[in-house]
Parts: C-alpha cells; sequence; structure tokens
C-alpha cells in the first residue's frame, strides 16, 4: 500500500477520534464527574498517539501525550475540570484537528501548556492556517455490505457470459429471460452502491455544537444548541455541499438572531438563547430545519434594504406580503446588519447559501415573525447521482423535468392564457401563474405553434408555482445523472443523462429556469 493510501486512512480514523473526544467533551463540561467520558477521551487520544508514532508525526504524539496526562489527572481526581481548562481542552483538540488534516503544520505548544496552568498567560491562538493537504474524503464501509456488492457484481458477470452463449446459440427466448434477470440485478447494484454513499447527518452536525459554544462566549451570550439527527443518511457528496451553509446560518442566528439577556428580557424571554437543528424525511427529500427564538428579520427593514439596493421599486415594496418580505433576504448582497463581524460577514449571505443548495437539486424556505424567532428550512434530495425525471419535449428536442418538482401536468385552451403586466400567465385553482417559455429562455427556434390548446407542466420554488410551457411530455423514467463541467455548463442547467436511445439529453433545474 502507498504512503498516501495508509496517510488517508490515519487521517480518516483519527478524524473520527477527533470527533469523538470534542463529542464527549461538550458531555463532559455538563457532567464533569462522569468517569466514561473521562475513560471515552483518554482512549481515543491514546488511539491518535499510536496512529501518529506509527506514521512518524512527533508533533502529534506530544499533543496527545499532553491531553492524556490532562484526562489521567482528572481521572485520578488531582485536577478538577473547570471552564478554564475545558477551554484550553477545546483548544488542543482543535491544535490536533490540524495537525491530522495538514501533516505541513507547526506549532510551539509551549505557551499552550502555559496557559493551562496560569489561566492569566496571554497567547495568539492559531486557527487561521489553511489545510493544504490533498486527502480526498472517504467513507468508511461495512465489510459485510462490501462482500454483498461483490457478489451481486459476480452474479451480473455469470449472466453476462449466459447472455452471450445464449445469443450465439440464438435461443432468444431464454436471452429475454436474462436480460430480465440482469435488469433486475442492475437495479439492486444500483441500490446497494448508493446505500454505501450514504453517511450519517449527525456527521456534520456534530461539528455544530462546538461551532456555536465558540460563538456564544465570543459573543458573551450564553446560547443552547438542540440537535435531532433522526437517524438520518445523506449521500456524501451532498452533505459536503451543505455543511458550509449550514455553518452560515448558524453563525447568523447565534451573532444576529439572539439577542443579547437584556433585550431578551425586555420581551419577557429566558437569557438563554435557544437554536435546533433538526432532520426528517419527506418523500425523496431530507429536510433540515434550523429555528431561533431571536429577533427575527424586520420586515420593513427588509424591503428598504432591498430598495436601496434597487433589487426592487417602493411601488413593488408595498405590493409584498410578509412571506414575499422575507424571502428578500436571499438576494444578492442583501444584508441588513448594521456592522460587519469575523462571525457572520459582509452580506454575502444567504443568497450564497441558496445558490449552494440549490446547486444539489435543493432549495431553502425561510419564516420569521418580529421578536419570535427565525425558520429556515433547507430541503434536500436524498442522492443526485439517479433521479426520477419526466421526458419533455420543447420545439422537437428532448429535456429531463426532475419529477420531484412537478405539482401536476394540465393542457388548456390557447385563450385561456392571458396577459398581466407584460408577462403571460393562467388562473390555475384561483391562483394566477406565471408562465415560463421554455423556447424562449433556451433559445429555441420553435416550431408551428398549436393554435387551440398548450400544454403547461406546473411547478413550484420557494412556495410559488410556476407554468412551464412545453410541447408534450412523454414518460416517466430513471435518470443516471452526468455532471457537465465548467465549460460547459451555461447557467440554466448544470447536468445531462444519456437516454435509452444513446441520446444525450439536458436535466433542466427548475431553480435556475425561475432566476
Amino acid at each position: 500500500m502507498s504512503d498516501n493510501n495508509y496517510r488517508e486512512m490515519y487521517v480518516s480514523e483519527s478524524l473520527e477520534h477527533v470527533t469523538i473526544i470534542n463529542q464527549t467533551l461538550l458531555k463532559l463540561a455538563e457532567k464533569p464527574n462522569e468517569k466514561s467520558y473521562l475513560d471515552q477521551i483518554f482512549r481515543s487520544a491514546h488511539t491518535v498517539k499510536g496512529m501518529a508514532s506509527t506514521m512518524g508525526y512527533s508533533d502529534t504524539v506530544e499533543l496527545c501525550k499532553n491531553i492524556e496526562n490532562v484526562f489521567d489527572n482528572l481521572r485520578n481526581g488531582l485536577e478538577k475540570l473547570t471552564p478554564h481548562i475545558t477551554d484550553i481542552l477545546f483548544t488542543f483538540v482543535n491544535l490536533l484537528q490540524q495537525m491530522i488534516t495538514d501533516e505541513k503544520f507547526r506549532v510551539d505548544l509551549e505557551p499552550y501548556l502555559k496557559k493551562l496552568k496560569n489561566p492569566g498567560d496571554e497567547i495568539q491562538y492559531l486557527f487561521a492556517h489553511k489545510n493544504t493537504s490533498s486527502i480526498s474524503p472517504t467513507i468508511r464501509v461495512k465489510m459485510t455490505d462490501l462482500d454483498t456488492l461483490v457478489n451481486s457484481v459476480g452474479e451480473l458477470m455469470i449472466s453476462k457470459m449466459r447472455l452471450k452463449q445464449t445469443i450465439d446459440d440464438k435461443n432468444y427466448e431464454e436471452s429475454k429471460q436474462i436480460l430480465y434477470d440482469i435488469d433486475h440485478l442492475i437495479t439492486d447494484l444500483q441500490h446497494r452502491s448508493m446505500q454505501i454513499r450514504l453517511v450519517p447527518v449527525n456527521q456534520i452536525f456534530n461539528r455544530f455544537s462546538l461551532t456555536v459554544r465558540d460563538i456564544s462566549k465570543r459573543l458573551g451570550k450564553e446560547i443552547h444548541l438542540e440537535m435531532d439527527d433522526s437517524g438520518i443518511n445523506l449521500d456524501r457528496s451532498i452533505l459536503d455541499s451543505i455543511t458550509e451553509p449550514l455553518l452560515h446560518i448558524l453563525r447568523n442566528c447565534a451573532d444576529h438572531g439572539i439577542e443579547s439577556a437584556e433585550e431578551r428580557k425586555k420581551h419577557k424571554k429566558s437569557e438563554k438563547g435557544n437554536i435546533s437543528l433538526t432532520a426528517s424525511r419527506k418523500g425523496e427529500h431530507i429536510l433540515i430545519t434550523v429555528k431561533d427564538d431571536g429577533k427575527g428579520i424586520d420586515e420593513e427593514k427588509v424591503k428598504q434594504k432591498a430598495i436601496e439596493k434597487k433589487i426592487i421599486t417602493q411601488d413593488e415594496a408595498n405590493k409584498l406580503n410578509h412571506q414575499e418580505a422575507i424571502q428578500l433576504i436571499g438576494a444578492p448582497g442583501l444584508s441588513t446588519s448594521e456592522e460587519i463581524t469575523d462571525i457572520s460577514g459582509r452580506g454575502v449571505g444567504m443568497d450564497v447559501v441558496i445558490s449552494q443548495v440549490e446547486t444539489v437539486g435543493g432549495s431553502v424556505k425561510i419564516y420569521s415573525e418580529k421578536n419570535v424567532g427565525t425558520t429556515i428550512i433547507l430541503s434536500i434530495p436524498m442522492n443526485i447521482s439517479i433521479i426520477k425525471g419526466l421526458i419533455i419535449i420543447v420545439s422537437n428536442q428532448q429535456f429531463v423535468l426532475p419529477i420531484s418538482n412537478i405539482l401536476t401536468t394540465i393542457k388548456i385552451k390557447s385563450n385561456d392564457v392571458f396577459s398581466l403586466h407584460g408577462n403571460k400567465v393562467i388562473n390555475f385553482e384561483n391562483q394566477i401563474i406565471p408562465l415560463i417559455e421554455l423556447d424562449k429562455l433556451l433559445c429555441i427556434d420553435k416550431k408551428e405553434p398549436n393554435k387551440d390548446s398548450v400544454t403547461i407542466i406546473i411547478i413550484e420554488n420557494n412556495e410559488k408555482k410556476y407554468g412551464l410551457i412545453i410541447d408534450k411530455f412523454e414518460r416517466n423514467q430513471d435518470v443516471v445523472i452526468k455532471k457537465l463541467d465548467d465549460n460547459t455548463y451555461s447557467g440554466l442547467f448544470s447536468n445531462a443523462t444519456i437516454l435509452p436511445d444513446g441520446k444525450v439529453s439536458l436535466v433542466l433545474e427548475p431553480s435556475l429556469l425561475i432566476h
């Protein structure tokens, strides 16, 4: 095995132990006399020390020794766990994480060890160092899952050889049966390979406890973070894509959402602010909800900022309802914060969050009530490798539209389409639905229109309905997603697929079409 492969194993396993140490240390801070927590942290630090020694990382070994020493003293009653010791231990663990992920990272431990003995010492914390490691993300897989996968591939190979033989023998009836068997094997193989890519949502949830704890200390606020992952698993690539958006949302909740203790008392709230982070399943999507009981979003302030930024006019602002005004918070560059902080940034916020979530086929909904709190819901597809799609035709060209975005399909008389403020709309279920002419949006020459009727697909994005005008739709089918490279990406679609007839078809992303 190459040195790089050994390092990948070392990083993957060590970071698992760092997560265990962090989470157990959080529990220990609440129950300082719980011996099982002390033992768990000691064991994990000892394991990392052993692996680092094997790899020849002497600095990491030295840091682990010092972590062991602290917990050995705590276990033997020579020291008591104080808030000061807890803080410095979190610092040690952060340093340990940087050393593991970046083998070039070096730090002088002496000031940190002095800080442990002398709380008054001032030291400069070194957390701005960039990780230059090129280690690829890894997933730990059960041997039983791999064995099952290998067996399925073996059965597929046998069926392939049988099919070849029956074709050579011109036994076409038996070929059909074998083809049917292969279809089932491939479906099973697809399902099992997708399952292997799934990782627990709590892998990223666990990191956020430390983030909120750190922010609350820096802001001088008391904030309680409650989390419930419901045992949900998500595709690893999707989980990686939404980690930064979730971190940004949590920072904003703590920084701008949760008020100071004095302000909270004025509104008859407890001095401790509350943030909840939950995951739940809804059909083929995972909903991740972040909710705080802070001051909420000021609707009038949002509208005023949007007018100042020339996102909307005063006349348009007057016509917005409460929910439409709140959704403006996702407009590029719009921030209602009066000051820039190193915690929540400089106005590059919810628009970036929304765009990152939409790149994986998700959506973001924002609800807020002044002085009550804010709720942000991320709706994320369970996987983006294979989706169910509807084949649609626009001017004799085939496209795929994800089924998850479709509410219904309708065919109406042409004279039921009318204009409102220069845009084509229809009245559907007592709602005015704006229409999007896909041929014009995609710059396709339109064939002779059907003068009698119009085929429309009703979709929903951020609680608003839209109608896509198409020529016709053909069928539903499973679609294998192929990511387009950056040179091909046009801004309207970033994925394609290969249809059964061998033709390449672009996959339309409704949120991009609407934008």
